[in-house]
């Protein structure tokens, strides 16, 4: 690998001797410099190979290269050049263009370039917008991590810079503007509105997966600016909008691997599982060995699954989602109306929203089923409310429902599938709107779990209806929820939990939610369900209330003290009249 670098350190070396040549012809002779002018800003190849500039401090490259300074020419790799050629040809035609990348590739100083090289142009019309998720990396004086340093840097070191050019004048902050021709270039950083106040050539969003909260009115609002959006960014898990835009096929994508650079490819060879190393590789991993999973997936791989923050296992999320689409589980979906004020008729419905695999089997268990929920506000384009009903004895979920329903119509449905498997205990998630879910439940139906106190050894006290999650919690379900999926025991056959959990990541703040406006109800809910499913006693079989045959009037009566005690069950009046036992 060094000897690889040190040859590329030569064709540096000579490229910056014909530079220099280059450079004295054509400040001593102005026919020669508009002939050279004209032949740069016509062939954006030569224009990078003769013109444009990278700045790269790091010590260890520049000794390898055998140079002192950081301001080194800018020579494409191959593969560098397919991409500025299609850049070109991208803004050119005005259609939107994805790169994602390994980091340290060299794509942000290619595309501030050739922003650069058409804002050079002698034609008006070359007007671009620059964006990145903070103002910071977009543009601060000196600092050569923001785009308007990088766009500055080859700016003053093109020997072409616009007649009547004045810093003072023209150079301003996040706006530097072509007086020749009246071609500009502006910043701006990530918000809702981004890019809606002007109209540009082109748009680049820069680390376009990082930007939190408005990625995705942005990219709409780019939309109205523009023809050409081009957002570049390394993976940033799968819930931003960059990840949608990368798999949704309506966007060309341009991948950049590291294993297309030259040097970093030397000795590249395949693991036992197929993957990509080489020595370069190798010596990253051991560099990043103190968080593989984000630093190698996301800055080396571009792997979307282990970028980011998620808070789940997602390679096993993937794998467990692939079974279940190679092995699709036989579930009767089912709808429902509500027919009076405390009924409500369910039937069977080919696009229905609730799905049952398989109904209560005769034997009766008692504690054998519960129903967990969580309740959103029923808004058209809010959360959706959803139940798992849970199998204990079988480990396995029978039942689910996901979707927009009223309070009332949802403590209906509830109680309808309480009674229908054996009496299920329900935990309805009691924040906000589960209130109004319980209120009606309880009017209904008796088995509602109570809250239980997290922060006692043995609650015992705690008579709040339904599952509150906060802050004490939260960490403590998904937690179990995560052990649960690790070990297999979740019983999940709901193909769309997967997707939900595949967004489901660690906040700024370390809380684990849905990534940027991506729903997680169904993970909340099969959070609560284990819950529920930890906390009660064991299934058992239901005690049959006979009498004895043989003449004892106490047989069958009374006989289980603890289960009688645990719901406060009066005592079972004996034939005779006689107080039981």
């Amino acid at each position: 690998m060094t000897e690889s670098y040190r040859k590329y350190g030569q064709i540096i070396s000579e490229n910056l001797k014909r530079r220099a040549e280059l450079y004295s012809l054509i400040e001593k002779d102005q026919d020669a410099y508009e002939a050279e002018k004209q032949l740069a800003l016509s062939n954006i190849l030569r224009f990078f190979r003769y013109h444009a500039w990278t700045h790269d401090p790091r010590t260890k490259y520049l000794t390898l290269y055998g140079l002192t300074k950081p301001t080194i020419p800018f020579l494409l790799f191959p593969f560098q050049e397919d991409v500025v050629l299609d850049l070109v040809n991208t803004i050119q035609t005005g259609e939107d263009r994805l790169i994602e990348k390994s980091r340290d590739m060299g794509v942000t100083w290619l595309a501030v370039t050739v922003f650069l090289w058409f804002w050079l142009q002698p034609n008006a019309g070359n007007d671009f917008l620059l964006g990145s998720r903070k103002l910071d990396f977009v543009d601060k004086k000196g600092s050569q991590d923001t785009l308007f340093e990088k766009f500055r840097y080859n700016l003053y070191r093109s020997n072409f810079l616009p007649k009547g050019f004045d810093i003072n004048k023209h150079d301003n902050v996040s706006f530097i503007a072509n007086p020749e021709t009246g071609s500009f270039i502006r910043g701006e950083s990530n918000n809702a509105n981004f890019g809606t106040s002007g109209r540009y050539k082109a748009i680049l969003a820069d680390e376009f997966s990082k930007w939190e909260e408005t990625d995705e009115s942005a990219w709409t609002s780019m939309g109205d600016s523009t023809l050409c959006r081009i957002p570049i960014s390394t993976p940033w898990g799968l819930g931003r909008k960059f990840a949608q835009l990368r798999f949704s096929g309506a966007i060309k994508v341009a991948t950049l691997h590291w294993s297309l650079h030259p040097l970093k490819s030397v000795g590249l060879y395949e693991d036992e599982e197929g993957n990509k190393r080489s020595i370069w590789y190798d010596e990253e991993c051991e560099r990043r060995k103190d968080n593989p999973a984000a630093n190698i997936g996301q800055e080396l791989d571009i792997d979307y699954l282990s970028s980011g923050q998620p808070y789940f296992d997602n390679i096993l999320i993937q794998k467990r989602y692939q079974e279940s689409v190679n092995k699709p589980v036989q579930a009767t979906r089912y709808d429902f109306e509500r027919i009076s004020e405390d009924e409500i008729n369910v039937f069977p419905h080919p696009n229905g929203r609730i799905f049952i695999t398989k109904k209560p089997e005769d034997i009766k268990y008692n504690y054998r089923y519960c129903i967990a929920a969580d309740v959103a506000e029923g808004l058209e384009k809010g959360d959706n409310s959803v139940f798992y009903i849970f199998d204990r004895l079988n480990k396995v979920d029978v039942a689910w429902f996901a979707g927009k329903i009223d309070t009332d119509v949802l403590a209906l449905l509830l109680a309808h599938f309480g009674n229908m498997y054996d009496e299920a205990y329900i935990a309805p998630e009691n924040n906000n709107h589960g209130h109004a879910v319980i209120q009606k439940l309880k009017k209904i139906y008796s088995r509602i779990m109570y809250e239980r106190n997290f922060t006692q050894h043995i609650d015992i006290s705690n008579e709040k209806l339904g599952w509150n999650t906060n802050v004490v919690t939260r960490p403590i379900m998904c937690a179990d929820l995560r052990e649960a999926l690790n070990q297999n025991i979740d019983g999940i056959l709901d193909l769309d939990f997967y997707n939900e959990a595949l967004t489901f990541v660690y906040n700024k703040n370390g809380k684990p939610e849905g990534d940027a406006r991506k729903m997680d109800d169904r993970v909340i809910t099969q959070a609560i369900k284990f819950q529920l499913h930890r906390w009660l006693p064991s299934p058992d079989k239901k005690f049959e209330y006979i009498r004895d045959p043989y003449g004892d009037d106490d047989y069958g009566y009374n006989k289980m003290p603890a289960y009688n005690e645990f719901f406060k069950l009066p005592p079972v009046p004996r034939p005779d009249g006689a107080a039981g036992a």
